[in-house]
C-alpha cells in the first residue's frame, strides 16, 4: 500500500461512478452548497473529509494510516487548509486572499487557489479544474467535491509538498433518504453552528504524497462533513469511524456540544450508525432518544444512546497525545481542538425484543477519529 515516492503521476484510478445506496443526487443533499449570504459577518464555513487506509504489515509503517483534510473560509478574511496525516502530524497553510475561494450554492463543490507555479498567469478561480491542469497551475491550493479531493500544500519541514488526488464513489449520505443531520431546525438561523454529515461512507481510490512517500490506495473508506455559522460551540466532542475490519460498510458518527440557541446555550448530542445489517440507518438524537456521555479532556470518550427499541454504547480511548488543529473562533482560526486518527473505538448495539434487550452487534476498530475541543478542562458529564 505504501510505496517510496516515484514518478510524478497526476492521474488517479476512478472507481465506478454509479451512485451508491442512500447518496443524494446533485442538488438534493441537504446543506451541501455554500451558505454565506454575501453580507453576514462574522461568518465561517468549514469542510472535513477523511480517508482511512487499510492496515498493512509494512515494517516501516506499522501504525494505522489515515489522512484528514480540513478546509475553512471566512469570506471577509480568507481561508485555511489543514492536512492531518500519519502519526497525527499536521501540515497547514493559510489562504489570505478570499477572492481565491470559489464554491457552488446547490451542491458540494469548492476550492481555494493559493500560490501559482512560476511563470503562470494568475487567473481568477473559475470552478473545478481538470486534475492535470490543476497541478500544473498551482503550487498551493485545493479543490473538493463529492467525487474528487485534490490539492497541494508546501511543507517547510519537508523538501516535498503534501499533495493528494483521489476519486470518490459515494455510498451513504446521512439518512435514507438523505436528510438534514440536525433536523428541520437546521434550516433556520437559530442554532450555532450548523452541522451536516455529507458522506457517512464512500470509497476512495488514488494517492497522497506525504514526507517523501506516496501512499496509494484502492477503495479505501472515506467520510465527509461540514459546519457553518457565526460561532463555534464553547466545548464539544466528536467520534467518527468507518473502518471496522469485520463490517466494511459500517459507519459511526457521534458528536456532542454546548451550542448557542438564540440567546441561550444548551447541551446536545447525536449518534448515527449507517450500514448495519437489516437496519442501514439508525440514529439517536434529542427528542427521540436519551443520550448520556462522560468525556475527559483527553483520552476517554464514553457515550450511550437509548430509544424505545434500540440502545447503543460507545467506548473510545487513546494513549496517543493527538494533535491540536485549528477551528474557527471569535478572533479567527484558533488552535483549540485536539484530534487523533488512530483511536480505539468499541461499539455495542442492542435491540429490544419484548421486555428483553438483545445484543446484536459488538465490533471495534483501531482507526477511529477522536476529538475534543473548546473549553473542556475537566471531565464532562452530560445528557440530553
Amino acid at each position: 500500500m505504501i510505496n517510496k515516492l516515484s514518478s510524478r503521476c497526476f492521474s488517479a484510478t476512478c472507481p465506478n461512478p454509479s451512485v451508491g445506496l442512500g447518496i443524494a443526487l446533485k442538488g438534493s443533499l441537504p446543506h451541501a452548497g455554500y451558505h454565506w449570504d454575501g453580507w453576514t459577518k462574522p461568518f465561517f464555513e468549514g469542510w472535513y473529509t477523511r480517508v482511512t487506509l487499510p492496515c498493512t504489515s509494512d515494517l516501516d509503517n506499522p501504525d494505522p494510516v489515515s489522512f484528514s483534510f480540513m478546509y475553512a473560509i471566512d469570506p471577509q478574511q480568507g481561508g485555511m487548509a489543514q492536512v492531518l496525516g500519519p502519526r497525527d502530524q499536521l501540515c497547514w497553510r493559510t489562504f489570505p486572499n478570499p477572492k481565491g475561494f470559489w464554491a457552488e450554492r446547490d451542491h458540494l463543490a469548492l476550492g481555494h487557489w493559493g500560490a501559482f507555479q512560476e511563470g503562470i498567469h494568475h487567473p481568477n478561480p473559475t470552478g473545478l479544474q481538470e486534475a492535470l491542469t490543476f497541478f500544473q497551475t498551482l503550487s498551493s491550493g485545493y479543490q473538493f467535491t463529492a467525487h474528487l479531493n485534490q490539492g497541494v500544500l508546501p511543507d517547510p519541514l519537508c523538501p516535498e509538498p503534501v499533495r493528494w488526488l483521489y476519486r470518490i464513489q459515494p455510498d451513504y449520505a446521512y439518512g435514507i433518504p438523505p436528510q438534514a443531520t440536525m433536523g428541520i431546525g437546521s434550516y433556520l438561523p437559530i442554532f450555532e453552528p450548523g452541522w451536516q454529515i455529507l458522506m457517512a461512507h464512500g470509497l476512495a481510490s488514488g494517492w497522497v504524497e506525504w514526507s517523501g512517500k506516496r501512499y496509494e490506495f484502492q477503495r479505501a473508506p472515506v467520510y465527509a462533513e461540514k459546519n457553518w455559522g457565526q460561532s463555534f460551540p464553547r466545548r464539544w466532542f466528536w467520534i467518527q469511524c468507518n473502518a471496522f475490519p469485520d463490517h466494511p460498510r459500517l459507519s459511526l458518527t457521534c458528536a456532542g456540544a454546548e451550542r448557542q440557541v438564540l440567546a441561550r446555550t444548551e447541551e446536545v448530542a447525536l449518534i448515527s450508525l449507517h450500514g448495519w445489517g437489516s437496519q442501514p440507518f439508525l440514529e439517536w438524537r434529542p427528542g427521540q432518544a436519551q443520550l448520556t456521555w462522560q468525556v475527559d479532556p483527553w483520552g476517554s470518550w464514553q457515550v450511550a444512546g437509548q430509544s424505545s427499541t434500540w440502545a447503543i454504547q460507545l467506548q473510545g480511548d487513546t494513549q496517543e497525545p493527538g494533535q491540536t488543529v485549528f477551528t474557527p473562533g471569535p478572533q479567527g482560526m484558533q488552535r483549540n481542538c485536539r484530534d487523533t486518527l488512530a483511536g480505539h473505538l468499541r461499539i455495542r448495539l442492542w435491540q429490544r425484543d419484548g421486555q428483553v434487550w438483545r445484543q446484536v452487534l459488538s465490533t471495534a476498530s483501531h482507526q477511529s477519529g477522536l476529538e475534543v475541543g473548546g473549553d473542556l478542562l475537566q471531565s464532562w458529564h452530560g445528557q440530553c
